[in-house]
C-alpha cells in the first residue's frame, strides 16, 4: 500500500485583502491563508506582494524576501517556522 501524499500543483494566489491569501490548486480548490500566520508576507506591501514566483508548482517565493513557503505549509500540513 502507497502511503505517498501528491499535493496538487500551485496554480495562482491572490490577496483578498491585507489579511487573506487565496491559494488556488490545480485540482480546482481554493484555499484561504489567514496572513496571520505569515507574518512576513502579511507585512510585504502592495507591490511587494505582487512581485512573486511559484516555483516548481509547490513553492511560493517573494522576490523581496528570502523565504520560501511549500504548499504543505501554506495549507496548514506543516508547522510554519
Amino acid at each position: 500500500m502507497n502511503n505517498t501524499i501528491i499535493y496538487p500543483a500551485i496554480k495562482s494566489i491572490e490577496f483578498i485583502n491585507s489579511s487573506i491569501l487565496f491559494v488556488h490548486l490545480s485540482n480546482d480548490r481554493v484555499f484561504i491563508v489567514p496572513l496571520d500566520k505569515f507574518p512576513v508576507i502579511k507585512n510585504l506591501s502592495a507591490e511587494e506582494k505582487k512581485a512573486f514566483e511559484i516555483i516548481d508548482e509547490k513553492y511560493l517565493s517573494f522576490l523581496s524576501i528570502d523565504d520560501v513557503y511549500s504548499i504543505e505549509e501554506l495549507i496548514g500540513f506543516v508547522n510554519v517556522k
